[in-house]
């Protein structure tokens, strides 16, 4: 049996790792309330945990372009508000170039998932204090 190490995604675990939200910019935008954004972590990663299997899914040839480019439509608004800017742009991306029938809009999805994936450590790690 072969382990692959899992990626270490935010600073409070390996300091040489950029988190992919801006912690800071987001209670400054909603001025010091950190319950509430942590509130706002914890809803994300509701929709996120779905959105990464069905990503991964898609990425393999399930579906089509639409739903691809539906998923990543909405992980681009909530990254947005999240501030997750290197999320926000993939998604981003990934919703246009479904949108276009591009056949690498899969390639995207996967790395869309790839990436989900490691947000939705950090956003546990918020939640979880």
């Amino acid at each position: 049996m072969i382990e692959q190490a899992l990626p270490t995604p935010c600073s409070a675990t390996n300091p040489r790792v950029e988190p992919l939200v801006d912690w800071l910019g987001l209670e400054t935008q909603f001025r010091g309330k950190t319950r509430f954004v942590t509130g706002l972590a914890e809803k994300a990663l509701k929709n996120y945990r779905i959105s990464v299997e069905r990503l991964h899914s898609l990425a393999t040839g399930a579906g089509d372009y639409s739903e691809i480019a539906f998923i990543a439509h909405s992980i681009k608004g909530t990254s947005g508000s999240l501030k997750a800017a290197r999320v926000h742009t993939l998604a981003a991306t990934t919703d246009q170039a479904a949108r276009a029938a591009a056949p690498e809009c899969r390639a995207l999805a996967r790395d869309l998932a790839n990436l989900l994936e490691q947000l939705i450590i950090e956003l546990e790690a918020r939640v979880k204090g």
